[in-house]
């Protein structure tokens, strides 16, 4: 009488409970040895216990140091949840973004890049920061009192219009700062920007296609001749859409010079 001969089942999930095994016994290992080299040896173990906070300052470093010892202060330095952490950090309008190193055995560190603002928005609610990328930022006050200029012109309040504006402050800022520093007003009208500046009452007309156009001629114009005007507060305009030119409306009871050219 012949024998069947005798199969095992086929069991697929037993290599990877295996090693699942293997590596369990593994980490148990390293923990255990890390336990006996920090508690004997003088090792650190590998958990959060510092959090530094760089690239802000006054009430915004509190607040990200609050918030980022709260969610991993004595978590494990290279397992915590640190998308979280970018989420939540992020999330804040102030914040454009968030570069988190680790520094072993125990400090986590954090560089802020603010968004810096670069007008002042005035409306019925309160008046408030505009960042260079277009974002509403905090409402304006003593901690944030930088001089920089303001749309206070409703026309100018559009998001169409204040899009505009923004990029106009932005250029100036980067290109002609000692301009953008004496700013006090800034609006968008039919002829383009227009902005003021301290000690001129009367609108300066920019360029729409270069707003720094002309600009470096108007300061040292009006340094040598305008501040020295008796009439400098009944000047019409400042125009520096003109090619190489600076065209001044002379007061009313002037007459103004023609030219056959027009503004770009």
């Amino acid at each position: 009488m012949s024998m069947l001969p005798r199969t095992r089942p086929k069991r697929p999930w037993l290599p990877w409970a295996r090693a699942g095994l293997v590596l369990l016994l593994l980490g148990g290992a390293g923990w255990g040895l890390l336990e006996l080299g920090s508690r004997y040896l003088g090792l650190q173990k590998l958990t959060i216990e510092q959090v530094t906070v760089t690239g802000c300052r006054g009430e915004r470093q509190v607040d990200i140091q609050r918030l980022a010892e709260k969610l991993v202060l004595h978590k494990p330095l290279f397992w915590f949840n640190a998308d979280e952490l970018r989420t939540r950090i992020e999330s804040m309008r102030w914040v454009r973004a968030l570069q988190i190193r680790k520094d072993p055995p125990d400090r986590l560190s954090l560089v802020v890049d603010e968004r810096q603002p670069v007008l002042w928005l005035v409306r019925p609610e309160g008046v408030f920061l505009v960042s260079d990328d277009g974002m509403l930022l905090d409402r304006v006050n003593p901690s944030n009192l930088n001089p920089i200029p303001v749309v206070v012109d409703p026309a100018s309040e559009t998001d169409h219009a204040l899009a505009r504006l923004v990029s106009v402050a932005r250029i100036l800022r980067e290109k002609q700062a000692g301009f953008y520093e004496r700013l006090t007003e800034l609006r968008w009208t039919a002829k383009g920007p227009v902005v003021y500046i301290e000690g001129l009452p009367a609108p300066i007309y920019l360029s729409r296609t270069d707003v720094t156009k002309n600009v470096p001629n108007f300061q040292g114009l009006f340094v040598d001749r305008l501040a020295q005007r008796p009439d400098l507060d009944r000047l019409r305009y400042i125009d520096l859409r003109w090619d190489d030119e600076v065209a001044v409306g002379e007061p009313e009871d002037a007459p103004a010079p023609a030219s056959p050219r027009k503004p770009r």
